[in-house]
């Protein structure tokens, strides 16, 4: 199974050879039993209408019998003839005269009890019959009615003559008249109504025969049918032959028509032969095709999954060449356009690494002049002490603090980093303007290791200071920290506010803050960085915004999430 599922091209043969072969079966067996059922079905309609004939020649001799038994049982010279003690051959005259159209294949015996007193048989009378069994009991008991039955004196398994008997009317004695069917008979009436595959019996209510002919003298038939019938099971188990068994009127007669099967077991077997050749042929057939098929549809496929193993080993310039306008044909072009487009964006990650890493390099190259120039305002520090300038040791010791900040990697601190570094820079803006403000922070103890961005406040103290502060001798600035549920309820978010007594802001600069337009804050360069860092980080639903109170001055909000790890920018995400 394994070896299939590793090729297209096997699982194209395999299902193709296999809904091939699975039609043709299909396709060949229900042909057969369809064309095995329909001969069967005409050769019963052809049975039922031999059958329909046979009992139609025989319905129509037994009438025939029956119409002259009525006849002479009712003659007025006959009865007169029999009422005699000793009766006269005159009446033969009658029983010629009546029994000429059945004559030339039955006799007419007249019995008086059971002795034959006179008969049209050749060859003597026939042989008496007993009177309190047999037909002659069942004639007398019938009162006026054809009775029919068989010759007890030579009845056997393989057949006997027919008797139809009738009780001559209005006499005191009990005289009969017989018309005697021998076998051999009925053999020549039906003889040429049966071809040498047709059997036919003619036999009794308790199935003992009359005659067999044909297929059926044997009498294994019979047999078989009375051995059914007598276990209680259908009349053709185990039987190979057609047969049919009907009633001939109410003589008590029964007619059983045997026909060879429409198909033999030799002909069913040569008929499935002819299937499995078929069969094979069809095999071979779906084999070439199945083959040429997978041919067909797994070359480009096979092409394709060649150049794509290319790929996968490095060679960009992979390309598939497929004169196909169909899918296949789309397929190549699409492989060809996305080689092209995955070989241009190498290259262009490429020369972009190359650019990050001459950055580096550069801002490395960068780092040594903010080293110099820490390393002098530390010795411009201890020099000032040295000397008791003590403003010149707090502007040195500030400043060095806010340069040892701004070059380190880190891109964020802890909100008591920053805070520190927003009291050395306000540190070294009280000396610049001779402590015309002060600085409050009030951050409690749980939020001061929250993480921030660096540089996020300085810049807005700096706005305060230079733009709110301005001319004020008694300028105040606060900071303050909170922790506040964001909006969506699934965490807090940290409320920082830098409140001064200044000037207060500007409804323009207000409404530029909600908008978010760089255009407007172009002049603000604190504000809008420290906007659009946030934001970058945090998403649109963070950043800064400011209000003028009634009292006057101004409230800048800085609202960020709380965090304990540091944040990746949403475009580094992307």
């Amino acid at each position: 199974m394994s070896i299939i599922k590793g090729s297209f091209k096997r699982q194209i043969f395999v299902i193709f050879s296999t809904v091939t072969l699975i039609l043709v079966i299909i396709g060949g067996i229900l042909t057969m039993q369809g064309f095995q059922a329909r001969i069967i079905m005409d050769h019963e309609l052809q049975d039922e209408e031999q059958e329909k004939l046979i009992n139609e020649r025989l319905s129509s001799f037994f009438y025939d019998a029956e119409v002259v038994l009525l006849k002479l049982s009712t003659n007025e010279e006959i009865r007169k003839e029999l009422s005699k003690i000793r009766p006269d051959m005159s009446i033969y005259t009658q029983l010629y005269d009546i029994s000429a159209g059945i004559r030339d294949y039955c006799s007419i015996d007249v019995y008086i009890g059971g002795e034959c007193r006179f008969s049209t048989r050749q060859g003597g009378m026939s042989a008496p019959l007993p009177e309190n069994y047999s037909i002659l009991l069942a004639t007398r008991e019938a009162a006026g009615k054809s009775v029919y039955g068989m010759d007890p004196v030579n009845a056997s398994g393989e057949g006997s003559a027919l008797l139809i008997a009738r009780k001559v009317a209005n006499i005191k004695k009990d005289a009969y008249v017989i018309v005697r069917i021998e076998k051999e008979a009925l053999e020549n009436r039906l003889g040429g109504l049966l071809n040498a595959r047709d059997g036919f019996i003619l036999a009794n209510s308790f199935l003992r025969p009359y005659c067999m002919l044909g297929t059926a003298e044997d009498g294994h038939v019979l047999a078989s049918v009375r051995k059914n019938l007598f276990a209680g099971e259908k009349y053709t188990n185990n039987i190979k032959s057609n047969v049919y068994i009907s009633e001939l009127g109410d003589r008590g007669l029964l007619g059983i028509y045997i026909t060879m099967p429409a198909f033999e077991e030799s002909a069913v077997g040569t008929g499935y032969r002819i299937v499995l050749f078929q069969v094979i042929i069809s095999i071979i057939l779906c084999l070439i095709v199945a083959s040429r098929m997978s041919n067909l549809f797994s070359k480009p496929i096979n092409t394709l999954s060649i150049a794509m193993k290319r790929f996968r080993k490095g060679d960009f310039d992979t390309k598939i060449e497929l004169d196909r306008e169909d899918e296949f044909g789309q397929l190549a072009s699409g492989f060809n356009k996305m080689t092209s487009q995955l070989k241009a964006n190498m290259q262009e990650r490429v020369d972009a690494e190359r650019r990050v890493n001459e950055a580096r390099i550069e801002m490395m190259q960068a780092q040594l002049n903010p080293h110099f120039l820490y390393n002098t305002l530390d010795t411009i520090k201890w020099v000032a002490k040295a000397n008791q300038v003590p403003e010149i040791a707090t502007l040195s010791a500030s400043l060095a603090s806010i340069l040892r900040s701004s070059i380190s990697e880190s891109r964020f601190v802890t909100l008591k980093q920053e805070c520190e570094l927003v009291e050395s820079y306000c540190e070294i803006q009280k000396i610049r303007f001779d402590d015309s403000f002060d600085l409050t922070v009030d951050v409690p103890v749980k939020l001061r290791d929250v993480i921030v961005p660096k540089l996020i406040l300085q810049p807005m103290v700096e706005n305060s200071i230079i733009h709110g502060l301005e001319g004020r001798r008694d300028g105040h600035i606060v900071i303050c920290a909170k922790a506040e549920e964001n909006a969506h309820g699934d965490g807090d978010d940290l409320i920082l506010t830098i409140t001064d007594n200044g000037a207060g802001i500007s409804d323009e600069m207000i409404e530029a803050l909600k908008e978010d337009d760089p255009e407007k804050l172009s002049g603000h360069l604190g504000l809008n960085n420290v906007n659009t860092i946030i934001r970058l980080y945090y998403g649109k639903d963070y950043g800064v915004s400011a209000q003028r109170p009634e009292e006057g001055g101004t409230v800048m909000t800085l609202r960020i999430p709380i965090l304990t790890n540091e944040p990746v920018k949403e475009q580094e995400e992307t």
